[in-house]
């Protein structure tokens, strides 16, 4: 990925030990800055010290109310309720390890995976991560969690993803890309965190290649307001994952979680009976680069979702 230079502007440095778990109007800023500025950040994994190298799903604890680490929030002098908050994504750079789990109750397929699964990767080897023999999964890092303060009282978990953009698992958010954010609250109070080595879109399994991460971020205020969090992906920050094509499987059904899960199911099979994947690892490979696609929406009210996987993640294909 294309890393844009930096332009002229005054640059600071978050305090890695100021983190917090919770959407907070209470919580005091880390950072005030002006627009223009850039901020970098160094964020720790989800799950720090939950899960970790070689760790299997009987020895890792999942602390939901900890999982996630937040850096921020960073205010913007200035901004208020109505504004614009403009991000450009600079550089980010993945850890030196990372992880992926599907737990119990939880995910696209719960019924089908009723019992827990963890698996770690090592990421030094760049710049793809050896999933499984004959696989291999470009890092393409980016922030599951980016977001402003929705505005509401109180405290509120991390997830899902709220109209100030939040743990939007958005994959296509990698270096290069710009995001705006509505502004709720003054000055913004902008948190990241949820750092990701690689994930499809979808993230069917619940978790995406998890990892530690460096982001540098350049916050722009404009004074006009977007209604919903928009993104812009210029050539240089597009996937170069479907340049060899891909294997897609289609769901059918007039409700869409369904569509979604055949779909899913079928190429979980597929990946199994072509590829020699457990069906654990196969589920995890759909969550980590498969792709689910709305195919198509108006016909008769009957949903057509695809799940897609790109070829070049196998080796003995190139």
């Amino acid at each position: 990925m294309a890393t844009r230079e930096y332009t002229a502007a005054r640059e600071h440095t978050a305090d890695p030990t100021k983190i917090h778990h919770e959407w907070d109007l209470d919580l005091e800023p880390v950072l005030t800055i002006d627009s223009g500025d850039i901020v970098h950040f160094d964020i720790q994994v989800a799950g720090e010290g939950q899960v970790w190298p070689g760790a299997r799903f009987e020895e890792a604890k999942f602390e939901f109310d900890s999982i996630y680490n937040l850096c921020g929030p960073v205010n913007v002098a200035g901004a208020t309720a109505g504004d614009m908050l403009e991000i450009e994504i600079l550089d980010l750079r993945a850890g030196d390890w990372g992880w992926s789990a599907f737990l119990p109750g939880m995910g696209l397929l719960p019924e089908d995976f009723p019992e827990g699964y963890v698996k770690t990767f090592d990421l030094t080897g760049g710049p793809n991560i050896n999933f499984a023999p004959g696989i291999e999964v470009p890092i393409t890092p980016f922030l599951g969690t980016m977001g402003t303060h929705p505005g509401t009282p109180g405290r509120q978990v991390p997830f899902p993803p709220h109209r100030g953009g939040g743990n939007m698992d958005n994959r296509h958010l990698t270096t290069g890309a710009t995001l705006w954010l509505p502004v709720w609250v003054d000055g913004g109070m902008f948190s990241c965190g949820d750092p990701h080595a690689a994930q499809g879109d979808g993230e069917v399994c619940v978790t995406a290649i998890e990892c530690p991460m460096k982001a540098s971020l350049k916050f722009t205020l404009h004074k006009g307001k977007v209604t919903v969090p928009s993104f812009h992906v210029p050539p240089a920050a597009v996937s170069k994952k479907d340049e060899m094509g891909y294997y897609a499987t289609m769901g059918i059904d007039s409700d869409l979680m369904n569509a979604a899960m055949t779909a899913t199911r079928a190429m979980i099979d597929w990946l199994v009976d072509t590829h020699g994947l457990t069906r654990e690892d196969a589920y995890v490979l759909c969550s980590a680069t498969g792709d689910l696609r709305i195919i198509e929406i108006v016909d008769a009210g009957v949903w057509n979702v695809a799940m897609t996987m790109p070829l070049g993640v196998f080796t003995d294909t190139k």
